[in-house]
């Protein structure tokens, strides 16, 4: 059962790169068909997300990290959660046509910081224990 939480975990892994290429595909999320597009990925990236965290869960249960690491894996994700989960609302301004009210801005500044949080996920993973 432990190698296909992992397989399922680095899969997953995988396809959350999108969230690093996120902040800079945003910029053209001004127009409503790429915004469209990005918030799909946004929305497949959340069910992602949550694959990630249960294979990640299981595997934690099944090895041995400090509570610290834990914790600090636990706060990022939620991050990452937060982020990914408010970046909804200013997409669906972008699709509706709404440049004005500062929606990509918003885009931007969510998927940023959802971005760096799987970066510092991803030192934490490959890094020491």
């Amino acid at each position: 059962m432990y190698q296909a939480m992992y397989i399922i975990h680095v899969l997953s892994a995988l396809a959350l790169i999108f969230y690093i290429l996120l902040p800079f595909l945003a910029g053209g999320a001004a127009n409503p068909s790429t915004a469209r597009a990005l918030s799909r990925g946004n929305r497949i990236g959340q069910y992602v997300l949550i694959l990630a965290f249960l294979s990640g869960g299981y595997m934690v249960g099944k090895a041995q990290y400090s509570v610290w690491w834990m914790v600090l894996a636990v706060v990022l994700i939620l991050v990452m959660f937060a982020m990914t989960g408010m970046a909804s609302k200013p997409f669906k301004k972008l699709i509706a046509g709404d440049t004005a009210s500062g929606a990509l801005r918003k885009v931007r500044m969510f998927t940023l910081i959802s971005g760096i949080s799987y970066v510092l996920l991803l030192g934490m993973m490959l890094g020491p224990k």
